[in-house]
């Protein structure tokens, strides 16, 4: 028996509004998303805003996808608010209106007439009864009084979490610098800060979401990878189950995702693919043989403890400057939760001091961080994948 998880896979070759706003539709529909919206009177738009970078760039969730979704909650009569915390970004009014002009949302937010909402601007500390770890966390109240989030999220690589997906995106609704405080705690392992998400997936529970898959980014993701022609858009009333149907589209076993894989386990999603109700589009008849992975994934954790701290340089990437590209902008001194980081022109990374949470990395908006593995590191992912 089909459990209620519903993922639907709809085509759309690229962002001109009515192949967008067709293709949403459609994967609304199909996923009975529709319905749901239905039902919400205040709805808040949830994309994924990591910089303040340009839609063809394919960082941020594209204007498009936002426009038709934020359409289609509006025709409910429903009251529509659009927003995120960005990095830094969203320190204060001007930096984020920067940020939304160029990605795109201010321009959706006028032509819908509805409000950006910087979630800085209101923060309350949100119960977890049931975490695992985290039976708490600081977040933006409009994401927690929300009738409805609709989660609109990216498809892309990421150094530390090797996907960033629906999951992933809940992150955005813990505002500004609280972020880099948990990548210290997880300093150690990275599934650490997995279950961190899937504790915040706890608290919010998203009953719509929707991936922009239309241009994905491949390769040293989320924020200095490539754009790769994907062509879809994916929708589900589960993040967990949306995660483990891209992952398999682009090659990723989704077990092998920490999110996904503790989501599963602790019953906060379907990761079964036997088991989800996949609609529209089969997995095999979109799938994309050829999607790259980041340099900064790895399974060190599996090797014991004593060994990894001693081998833990060339074992796993490393944040590198390549100072032709750097600005001076200082973002990545700024991100860096042990402060391993000199504000310089180029600025100098001390690696003794690197947790290899890639904030680093994550944060710049010119791809002057790329990130490096070492010759162990190298030799140990091409033995475990054999």
């Amino acid at each position: 028996m089909k459990s209620q998880s519903i993922v639907s896979i709809v085509p759309c070759a690229d962002y001109q509004p009515e192949h967008v706003s067709s293709a949403v539709i459609k994967s609304l529909e199909l996923a009975g998303l529709d319905k749901v919206i239905d039902k919400a009177r205040n709805i808040l738009l949830k994309p994924n805003l990591l910089s303040t970078r340009l839609p063809e760039e394919a960082v941020t969730t594209h204007p498009a996808i936002v426009r038709a979704i934020g359409q289609c909650a509006q025709s409910s009569g429903s009251r529509v608010s659009l927003g995120d915390s960005p990095p830094f970004a969203g320190e204060n009014a001007q930096k984020y209106a920067k940020l939304c002009e160029r990605t795109g949302m201010s321009a959706v937010a006028s032509e819908l007439g509805i409000p950006l909402v910087r979630f800085e601007e209101d923060v309350v500390t949100a119960a977890n009864p049931g975490a695992m770890f985290y039976h708490s966390f600081e977040v933006s109240r409009l994401a927690l009084e929300s009738d409805l989030i609709i989660n609109i999220s990216k498809l892309k690589t990421h150094g530390l979490t090797a996907y960033t997906g629906a999951v992933k995106n809940i992150f955005g609704c813990i505002p500004g610098v609280r972020k880099g405080l948990f990548h210290v705690q997880s300093a150690e392992r990275s599934e650490n800060f997995s279950q961190m998400l899937v504790d915040l997936l706890r608290v919010f529970r998203p009953a719509v979401n929707v991936m922009d898959a239309v241009i994905a980014m491949e390769g040293e993701g989320p924020n200095a990878g490539s754009p790769k022609q994907v062509g879809l858009i994916i929708a589900s009333n589960d993040a967990v189950a949306l995660d483990a149907v891209a992952c398999s589209i682009i090659g990723i076993d989704p077990m092998s995702i920490d999110t996904t894989r503790l989501a599963h386990e602790q019953g906060l999603g379907c990761a079964d693919l036997d088991s989800i109700d996949i609609r529209g589009e089969s997995i095999d008849s979109v799938r994309v043989s050829d999607f790259r992975l980041s340099s900064g994934r790895n399974d060190w954790h599996r090797i014991p403890s004593p060994i990894r701290k001693i081998l833990r340089r060339q074992l796993v990437a490393v944040p590198i400057v390549n100072s032709s590209e750097c600005v001076g902008c200082g973002d990545c001194a700024r991100a860096c939760p042990v402060h391993a980081i000199t504000a310089a022109r180029p600025p100098i990374i001390d690696l003794d001091k690197c947790i290899r949470c890639y904030c680093c990395h994550e944060v710049c908006n010119f791809s002057a961080i790329r990130l490096r593995r070492g010759w162990l590191g190298n030799m140990f992912d091409i033995l475990t994948k054999r």
